[in-house]
């Protein structure tokens, strides 16, 4: 009798340790896309003091071209943070009746994803710094 119980408890502490392991590499993987949300957040603060500084910038030099260069980083700045945001609203990290599988490859999309925009706030966050420098 021991000899058919003990594969069949074997195989079901098998199974649980498996369990247990998809929901660790699931929440590792989400932490790791909070991790670069949490960068982007704080980009965040970056992009709207960049904003408020060409906003004053154009106000105070009445010549066209500061203004249109103004508008032209505001906007990158504005489009970027936009990217962000559309990403934050459609973001669901819900995954009740979805399989260890589905749960995975939709985390690694986010991560792809959260990582572009990262990179699109860092690049519209450089070349703003650079606009203010000259232009202050």
């Amino acid at each position: 009798m021991f000899k058919k119980i003990l594969p069949i408890a074997a195989a079901a502490g098998l199974l649980l340790a498996g369990c247990a392991d998809n929901k660790a590499q699931e929440k590792a993987l989400l932490d790791s896309v909070i991790k670069v949300h949490d960068k982007v957040m704080m980009d965040d603060g970056v992009v709207m003091k960049n904003k408020m500084l060409l906003k004053g910038i154009a106000s105070k030099d009445s010549a066209a071209a500061v203004k249109d260069s103004a508008d032209f980083y505001t906007k990158i700045l504005g489009d970027a943070d936009d990217s962000m945001m559309t990403w934050m609203n459609k973001f669901n990290p819900d995954f009740t009746g979805k399989s260890h599988s589905e749960a995975m490859d939709y985390l690694h999309t986010q991560k792809e994803q959260i990582t572009k925009i990262s990179l699109k706030l860092d690049s519209a966050i450089s070349v703003s710094n650079n606009y203010i420098k000259k232009a202050k």
